[in-house]
């Protein structure tokens, strides 16, 4: 018969803290596990955040505070959607997206149509039927195009109120998809890289090639009314939000991340030219002047940037990985 004496008791009470303290240790060092939790599921639980702070500052007199929320919320947002893979795990939450900013998709004038129901008598909740009438660019133009009124407010809170639930959504689904995601790896990599990729080309020439004349079809003819959020001017913090989240799963500094997966499969090379590409450019966005406008001139660096991001992941990247690419426009043709 053994006999357990108080430190014997205290020893066996020991052995589930230390082995505790060591798993979340290897936890925090698992570059898969520390992508969803610090970057896809912190970034989704951030832009709930930012969006309860819009809600609250449509009650405040200060133009200022409203269009700092506002601009919070998109850089948020610019964030969440460069890697957004949940409508991979879950059906429902593969339109999320589209309900949250209704950019580049479909032929209607959202601003002409919110402008004129915000000159009729009927309610808010009421004339906001359409779904594209309650998104990002829809808030966009109700709070900013005009001068700030009662109506205008109301509008706006049904509005606000739409994406804030679509984001806690997104968060939502993500804590219940994490163990999905952590099942397959190599899957759940594939899904963030071919993120990364789209929503690189897609900021490349929707949000700055359209806009500033680098595309073959409007070459040299700027149209800066054609950004995200022409009325907040909140499109070139969308952009941050971008280029911010490429740099979460791809910088050096910033691991354990891709570039982390990178080095266990051999992939140093092309996540070295990735990196290169990257850091120039968030140089060339930090280096854009503040009243640029969608300027041709001002925006061929940062264009450049993107396409040699692009092309080093498609060139360098993913084969070195094992990941099977999306081909998307991969020369800018």
């Amino acid at each position: 018969m053994k006999i357990f004496t108080p430190l014997s008791a205290i020893c066996l009470l020991s052995v589930p803290l230390v082995s505790h303290a060591q798993l979340s240790n290897a936890q925090e060092k698992d570059p898969y596990a520390s992508i969803y939790d610090h970057v896809i599921q912190q970034n989704a639980d951030n832009a709930v955040q930012y969006c309860a702070d819009l809600q609250t500052s449509l009650e405040s007199k200060s133009s200022d505070v409203r269009h700092q929320a506002f601009v919070q919320l998109a850089e948020g947002w610019g964030r969440v959607q460069a890697s957004y893979i949940l409508g991979d795990y879950d059906m429902n939450a593969m339109d999320y997206p589209l309900m949250v900013d209704y950019f580049h998709s479909g032929n209607e004038n959202i601003h002409e149509s919110i402008e004129r129901l915000v000159g009729r008598d009927s309610k808010p909740s009421t004339a906001l039927y359409k779904n594209s009438y309650k998104t990002m660019g829809a808030i966009d133009s109700v709070m900013f195009s005009g001068e700030w009124s009662e109506r205008r407010k109301e509008f706006a809170e049904v509005m606000v109120a739409n994406v804030c639930k679509r984001f806690t959504q997104i968060s939502d689904g993500y804590k219940a998809n994490r163990d999905a995601f952590l099942f397959d790896v190599d899957r759940g990599l594939s899904l963030v890289v071919n993120a990364e990729i789209e929503h690189i080309y897609k900021t490349r020439d929707w949000r700055i090639a359209q806009v500033s004349g680098l595309t073959k079809a409007n070459l040299g003819e700027t149209k800066p009314e054609h950004q995200q959020y022409p009325y907040s001017e909140a499109s070139w913090a969308f952009i941050g939000g971008i280029l911010e989240t490429n740099k979460q799963l791809l910088g050096e500094d910033q691991q354990p991340n891709v570039a982390t997966i990178a080095y266990e499969k051999h992939g140093k090379e092309g996540i070295h030219a990735v990196q290169v590409a990257l850091a120039s450019s968030l140089e060339a966005y930090k280096n854009t002047p503040v009243d640029h406008n969608f300027n041709l001139n001002d925006m061929i660096p940062i264009f450049q940037g993107l396409l040699d991001v692009q092309k080093a992941f498609y060139r360098h990247l993913v084969s070195q990985i094992g990941v099977s690419a999306n081909l998307i426009d991969a020369d800018g043709d």
